[in-house]
């Protein structure tokens, strides 16, 4: 922030005892009207700053947000996902928004792709793994549907990149209730 103010006293020498402003690590950044530091180049303190590069799994691309979302089409169940994001430091990726979304159902193409939904803490209520409730969604239709009534449970959410729509499915977390039915690629995003 720069304050025209203080470059005017900037011009004025110092003509008594305790002038001017002692500046250190603790006082950058911390302005006030009666301080001579007129600029503070570095960023806020809470700015989220990730300078590594987009990169890894099968593709990966800067999102419409400045994150950085990693596609890898290796078929997974949500857990091993999961982990799988958490090794580079990532998580399965947040769609909060029809911006993200719309990139999203682009990116992955094709694939059937783990993002980081579920409802397994209450049943029917779709939650972000960080815990955040949905405040956007992008379902297909007549999704979500647990199952279908068909005897097992499908608490973890997809992009159904195979469909026309593109659009969310809830589906088994992992293979074992229906075979391979929750095995997919997975959206990793940081």
């Amino acid at each position: 922030m720069t304050y025209r103010w203080a470059l005017a006293l900037l011009a004025v020498p110092c003509l008594g005892v305790g002038c001017g402003a002692q500046l250190g690590p603790d006082t950058i950044g911390s302005e006030t009207p009666d301080s001579d530091a007129a600029i503070d180049s570095r960023p806020p303190a809470d700015a989220a700053i990730d300078a590594r590069p987009c990169t890894g799994g099968n593709s990966a691309q800067v999102g419409p947000d400045g994150s950085c979302f990693v596609l890898v089409t290796t078929p997974v169940t949500y857990v091993a996902a999961r982990q799988a994001c958490m090794a580079m430091n990532a998580h399965l990726a947040y769609l909060k928004d029809a911006t993200l979304d719309a990139f999203a159902e682009q990116f992955v193409g094709t694939n059937n792709t783990w993002i980081g939904g579920n409802d397994l803490v209450t049943e029917g209520t779709f939650q972000w793994d960080d815990g955040t409730a949905f405040a956007f969604t992008a379902w297909g239709t007549g999704e979500p549907n647990a199952g279908n009534g068909g005897g097992y449970q499908e608490d973890c959410v997809i992009i159904a990149g195979a469909k026309v729509n593109k659009k969310w499915d809830d589906r088994p977390c992992d293979a074992t209730e229906v075979a391979n039915s929750g095995m997919f690629a997975y959206l990793c995003n940081y």
